[in-house]
């Protein structure tokens, strides 16, 4: 089930109403999440509960062993590799037979049996998997106490908010809030979770599902005569678009949700494509699962601590291992072996005098704008290789970045102006969001702004009656917009639901 179908939308109708009626009986309170949350992973596939279920039971018993083991080193590394194991064995077992089968032919050795045409990889399995290593290394290091209920637990891995695609979650931003005295029992502001919603659906069904109908065609044809001397820079530019309104759409819906049943989720996005670096990029980018490489993979690696060349060795392997987990395919290696490449650029950049003379002076705003450019430029180059998972195809589309038609600049989805309009509007209007200081601007509403001006932290210091009015006009009108500008037809689903 996806939040943009219409079953989900009865399943939330039905487990917020009866959340409510359960208010003040705690145990009430924690079933009814928990059975939402299973039947909003199990409506398409009932099986899979089998196994979030073993995962969480695994999980949850491995916490309680920790404590009281005389080796938990040893009891950790096999719960760790448990969650390994089966995120190996699901995502990466066609991979491996594909790999094992190109050798044996190549070799001319017997070809192993090739995977079954119905392989599905369990969606969220990444996520959930990295939530119960999070939790399982978080009680070896005795920075969370070890969770006594397996209900809890489960409702902690398994709710149905952020359980497909995050935000990967630690157990003091969750888990330690599901507890009696400190669970809630109401909606935590209700007016920005309506401004979350609404701004998620509106960049997912408005501008990700569109900018989908217009490069689909595109890159289903990159490496074949059909798309011969077409400019491939445009359409790559619409796909890190796409996946950025994708994903920020899920994290926005995902606390938005969080927030109508009191819970507050950190971000997950930060205006990543104005980052000046690729390191800036993933400080901005898809955060949570950025401090999890850092904190459960780079430091234990040893981070920074060995040198230099140690250093750019463990940038390198948690990089490789943050491509891999994104999906089956050596691409993703590929493309997570670039962005280690262009993070050991950026530290050796980083020791260079020019960098300093250029930073600062009258050219600083020059270079950043400069930075940025180019940033963007590195982070899609790589998504090319995100984006089309056949070697042949990724390559053939970084070639016609630079060979291409000239009359072929702008052409096929490239060139609907209205599409490019819609999204420079929603650029503009995000910018303003972010810049306006609203305290000055809406005098006349008598806006009382907590710190910070960006629309998303308004709504709680907003006091007076019109103010937050104007502000619930606001997001209802954004949902009414994203039911009646979205293409039509069935919503795409969310692109990291495959992960």
């Amino acid at each position: 089930m996806t939040f943009t179908e219409t079953p989900f939308l009865y399943l939330l109708l039905a487990v917020y109403a009866l959340w409510l009626l359960c208010r003040g009986r705690y145990q009430a309170r924690v079933a009814v999440l928990l059975a939402g949350s299973l039947v909003f992973y199990g409506y398409h596939h009932w099986p899979l509960l089998a196994l979030i279920l073993t995962y969480c039971l695994t999980d949850w018993a491995v916490g309680l062993w920790l404590v009281r083991a005389r080796r938990p080193r040893l009891v950790l590394g096999l719960g760790v590799a448990f969650n390994l194991a089966g995120l190996a064995y699901w995502k990466y077992t066609p991979l491996l037979l594909r790999t094992l089968a190109q050798g044996a032919l190549a070799l001319d050795l017997p070809v192993p049996a090739a995977p079954p045409n119905d392989w599905v990889i369990p969606f969220g399995i990444s996520f959930y998997a990295f939530t119960g290593i999070a939790y399982m290394v978080d009680v070896y290091r005795r920075t969370t106490p070890a969770e006594t209920s397996f209900w809890r637990y489960t409702l902690s891995a398994a709710f149905f908010p952020h359980l497909v695609a995050g935000p990967i979650l630690r157990p003091e931003e969750f888990l330690t809030q599901l507890r009696p005295g400190t669970m809630p029992d109401r909606a935590q502001a209700p007016l920005e979770a309506l401004l979350l919603l609404a701004r998620g659906l509106f960049k997912k069904m408005v501008l990700a599902d569109r900018i989908s109908l217009a490069i689909d065609p595109f890159f289903t044809h990159v490496a074949d005569s059909t798309t011969a001397g077409v400019w491939a820079l445009p359409y790559v530019w619409l796909y890190a678009l796409q996946i950025y309104f994708d994903f920020s759409a899920y994290t926005d819906i995902a606390r938005g949700l969080g927030l109508l049943f009191g819970f507050r989720w950190p971000e997950n996005f930060n205006l990543p494509y104005l980052a000046t670096s690729v390191q800036d990029f993933w400080r901005r980018w898809h955060m949570t699962l950025s401090r999890f490489l850092k904190d459960y993979l780079y430091i234990p690696l040893g981070g920074s601590r060995g040198g230099a060349a140690r250093t750019n060795l463990n940038l390198m392997a948690t990089m490789l291992l943050g491509g891999l987990w994104h999906g089956a395919s050596w691409s993703f290696l590929l493309w997570g072996g670039l962005h280690g490449l262009y993070l050991i650029v950026n530290r050796l950049w980083g020791a260079c005098p020019l960098r300093g003379l250029l930073s600062a002076g009258a050219v600083a705003w020059l270079w950043r704008t400069v930075c940025v450019a180019l940033t963007f430029h590195c982070v899609c180059l790589a998504w090319c290789f995100f984006r089309l998972t056949v070697l042949s195809e990724s390559l053939a589309c970084v070639r016609k970045w630079a060979v291409f038609d000239a009359d072929k600049l702008f052409v096929g989805g490239s060139e609907d102006v209205s599409l490019w309009l819609a999204l420079a509007v929603y650029g503009l209007l995000a910018w303003l969001a972010h810049h306006i200081d609203f305290r000055s601007a809406l005098v006349a509403f008598r806006w009382r702004a907590g710190e910070g001006a960006s629309l998303e932290r308004l709504p709680a210091g907003v006091a007076s009656p019109e103010a937050r009015g104007f502000l619930w006009g606001v997001g209802v009108t954004l949902l009414l917009l994203a039911l009646l500008l979205s293409p039509g037809g069935e919503s795409a689903p969310f692109i990291y639901f495959q992960f």
